[in-house]
């Protein structure tokens, strides 16, 4: 039985596999013993990867719009359709009114040759993905936040920390292959302290819980800060602005505001001012806080410190959720930047990427997934789901299906592609060649294992195909060619090459830049009311509970690798998470509301209302209910999406809520 080495489609730790191949079939996966990060094993969802591409509702042929149904066509009257249209479309409207969604699903191959479609075929900067939502998209003009969601040291930190402070995260959902390595550090010795609104797995490992109110992590951040920085018995001078913006945090009066015991604050931040190799973990529940920003800030802050007695540590590890995010940003597949994070403001970068591509590299910047729909009248999907992605799924239908021309290539029948005038087969993770960047930026090979099913094609073909079809042809024989123009065109990919990858289990690029993000002179913590305040203003006795958005509660339960596998939907009950509303809730409020497990109530806010099953979750603190994030469709109308009035990222925010029994 023949064996193919390659890297998990899943979550951003790439792990290395083995697929499994017999009769030109792909029956299996092995993990890899060797492998620096799979370390001889994988989670639940790597056994059961080779499912995603076996599953029996792949897409084998082209389909194109005949009414309201989609029927089978030929890859020339498909490719004909879609390349007409969107160049119609920009002719007549404008580069502005065509977009590209990619994926942080597809290699890096298939990013890169997105973003020259867009910028060098289509004229736009008008390029993106859904999924891009979770790492400060908003405030894209700041360096400081492409660090802050790009990891400084690698996965192997977790072997040698000898503190590690989780923030609003539980790696045994999300990060397996974290969390085992966390859990062999408590047995090593390593203190752990898991902040966690919601309380995981982890949180109840963990040495020291913090359970702050909703919504207060800045002033919780601000705490520990004031702690750390008071330990030092010779402060720096340069940390003297810094301790000042915190000097009124303290444990006393942050214990107030975010409900953690002042001698929990107290203990935490001195652990970490002991510590000498400190690790802050974090994920998308904290990208995604309302005040995400001032947040990661107040983290950088807490890690910087920390570790100033190892100046050579770096402290701060930023896990990707899925298997190509870092890549899809590497690649440009990001509005403001081309690869490398090259701003597209940059007359030498636009030189340099038109003058390679033959072509004038557009000026102004592109929109982001969430302002593209609506705005555009032509889009090109790949991988992508936005209905899936986004918050606000009934905005996100209505603007889809208010499009001039959508065309989707995919693996799958997505709801996204369902709604397509056009959808175009793509070939799985195990049936191309390519390159994933994993979270701790080890650039890694995909490799092809069996041909696609049916006439299904890789993502790179059918992009050269359109781009020629447009009268701007590609010249790329191969995915190994696409990478050499990577490393020729993005700094940091430089020394990048298939035949550098072909031994070994890839390379690590340098971690984010030190010097691209300044350290934190001052903690900006006044930028709204306290949450305590904004929370006694939500709650009243009509609404006594807050109702939160939970990002790693069943955070794969929809994922499309998930759906299409039976194993999965039943192990990480992708059924009743996806399509059954459930909320959770604690012990205390079932009691007191006399709710048993699975009851269906009705959840009333002043907004709306809807129907869900309870779930009793003892870690939901009392006052809390806690709605997957895979089921805010079902509560748009309690829990609206909302819209950041600085950054204007959709989000959702928590709400007062009560429980009627049904």
């Amino acid at each position: 039985m023949p064996y193919v080495v390659s890297t998990c489609p899943f979550c951003g730790c790439g792990c290395g596999l083995y697929l499994e191949v017999a009769d030109h079939r792909l029956v299996g996966v092995s993990a890899s013993p060797s492998h620096p990060v799979a370390r001889g094993k994988l989670c639940v969802k790597g056994w059961h990867a080779h499912e995603m591409a076996a599953a029996p509702n792949r897409l084998h042929r082209p389909l194109v719009r005949q009414g309201d149904a989609l029927a089978e066509a030929s890859w020339d009257e498909a490719l004909g359709l879609a390349s007409d249209r969107l160049a119609g479309i920009r002719d007549q409207h404008g580069p502005g009114a065509v977009g590209i969604l990619g994926s942080p699903r597809g290699t890096n191959e298939e990013s890169f040759l997105l973003s020259r479609l867009a910028r060098g075929v289509l004229g736009t900067n008008n390029v993106d993905f859904s999924d891009r939502l979770v790492a400060l998209p908003g405030l894209f003009d700041l360096a400081r936040c492409r660090s802050l969601t790009m990891s400084g040291v690698g996965l192997d930190a977790l072997d040698a920390a000898d503190l590690i402070l989780l923030w609003e995260t539980d790696p045994t959902h999300e990060h397996p292959a974290v969390a085992s390595r966390i859990m062999e550090a408590a047995e090593r010795g390593a203190s752990v302290i898991a902040v966690a609104t919601l309380s995981g797995q982890l949180t109840g490992l963990a040495h020291m819980g913090l359970s702050p109110r909703p919504g207060t992590g800045v002033e919780l951040a601000a705490g520990l800060l004031h702690v750390l920085l008071s330990t030092f018995t010779r402060r720096p001078d340069e940390l003297e602005a810094l301790d000042a913006s915190v000097s009124d945090f303290t444990p006393e009066q942050v214990a107030a505001v975010t409900g953690v015991p002042a001698d929990g604050i107290r203990q935490a931040g001195q652990r970490m001012g002991a510590a000498t190799k400190p690790l802050l973990i974090y994920t998308r529940a904290a990208t995604l806080d309302r005040r995400a920003f001032h947040l990661l800030t107040a983290l950088a802050a807490l890690g910087q410190v920390a570790s100033r007695r190892a100046p050579s540590w770096s402290s701060l590890l930023w896990l990707a959720p899925f298997c190509n995010f870092q890549g899809a940003r590497d690649m440009g597949l990001v509005p403001y930047f081309l690869s490398g994070c090259q701003p597209v403001s940059d007359a030498a970068v636009r030189e340099k990427f038109g003058r390679r591509w033959g072509a004038e590299m557009p000026l102004e910047p592109g929109l982001p997934a969430w302002d593209m729909l609506g705005a555009v009248k032509g889009l090109f999907v790949v991988g992508d789901d936005p209905l899936r992605a986004l918050p606000d799924a009934a905005e996100t239908r209505r603007a889809l299906d208010a499009l001039e021309f959508l065309a989707v290539q995919d693996t799958h029948l997505s709801a996204t592609a369902e709604r397509a005038d056009v959808v175009l087969p793509s070939a799985s993770f195990a049936e191309k060649d390519g390159i994933f960047t994993s979270t701790e930026r080890r650039v890694q090979r995909v490799r092809r294992a069996t041909a696609p099913p049916g006439e299904a094609r890789s993502d790179w073909e059918v992009i050269c195909e359109l781009a020629g079809r447009m009268g701007r042809p590609f010249t790329y024989r191969s995915p190994a060619e696409v990478m050499d123009e990577i490393a020729a065109l993005t700094p940091v990919y430089s020394g990048i090459s298939y035949s550098a990858l072909e031994e070994g289990w890839g390379l690590c690029l340098p971690p984010a830049d030190p010097g691209e993000a300044e350290r934190p002179q001052t903690l900006a913590t006044n930028d709204e009311p306290t949450s305590e305040a904004k929370h006694a203003a939500l709650t009243d006795e009509r609404f006594p509970l807050l109702l939160l958005p939970d990002y790693v509660l069943g955070a794969w339960s929809a994922d499309p690798g998930v759906v299409c596998s039976v194993a999965l939907r039943r192990e990480l009950q992708a059924g009743r998470r996806a399509h059954s509303p459930v909320v959770e809730i604690s012990p205390a409020d079932a009691r007191a509301g006399g709710l048993r497990d699975g009851q269906q109530v009705r959840v009333c806010s002043r907004t709306g209302e809807m129907e869900a099953a309870v779930h009793i979750n003892a870690g939901v603190p009392p006052g809390v209910l806690a709605l997957p994030f895979a089921m805010r469709e079902s509560a748009a109308q309690a829990m609206p999406p909302t819209v950041h009035p600085e950054t204007r990222v959709p989000l959702l925010s928590p709400c007062a809520v009560r429980i009627e029994k049904l």
